[in-house]
């Protein structure tokens, strides 16, 4: 399940045509700059309407190859219901500004000044950092840690079941305070 939404893919698409649109102004001004006349209008369709197909039938390409190769993988499939496509998602930054972790269907990282390792794969849960390992205590918000220290007298209290600090809280047995995440 997706944290953030994507960038839309209309978004994208309009991004490859303003570099279409560029490149074709660009084309146009090279040729004035070597003498030669032409009229900017059909250089300018071209370079579009060429950038378009291009990316139209790369990206049936491989949607094709996708259905093909990871039809049936569950996963594959979960991934393309929640909005995922492997062509939009493999396009570079200045065209899709999703970080890597987002593209593959995660959270978007938290912007901090701790970098987490490459090798760090999994993410947590509630504010998307990137953890060492599936189950972890997260190094950002603490999500995963099952003891929390009562604030009234200091005491380390476990959870008694998942989730009670974020819900109902948990009642302190040496001072009776509710302790809450």
């Amino acid at each position: 399940m997706s944290g953030q939404p994507r960038t839309s893919k209309t978004t994208i698409i309009a991004r490859i045509l303003a570099l279409g649109a560029s490149l074709g102004t660009t084309f146009f001004y090279i040729l004035a700059a070597l003498g030669i006349s032409a009229a900017i209008g059909p250089i300018w369709i071209g370079a579009v309407i060429g950038i378009g197909l291009f990316v139209f039938v790369m990206w049936a390409i491989i949607r094709f190859l996708g259905w093909v190769l990871a039809g049936d993988d569950p996963s594959y499939q979960q991934y393309i219901a929640e909005g995922g496509d492997p062509y939009f998602d493999g396009l570079p930054p200045p065209l899709n500004t999703d970080s890597w972790t987002q593209r593959i269907g995660g959270l978007s990282e938290p912007v901090t000044d701790f970098v987490p390792p490459d090798h760090w794969q999994y993410q947590c849960q509630r504010c998307g950092a990137r953890v060492e390992h599936e189950i972890d205590i997260c190094w950002n918000c603490g999500n995963g840690n099952d003891t929390q220290q009562c604030h009234g007298c200091g005491l380390f209290v476990k959870e008694p079941s998942f989730g009670a600090f974020e819900t109902t809280g948990v009642i302190c047995p040496h001072c009776n305070s509710v302790i809450r995440a």
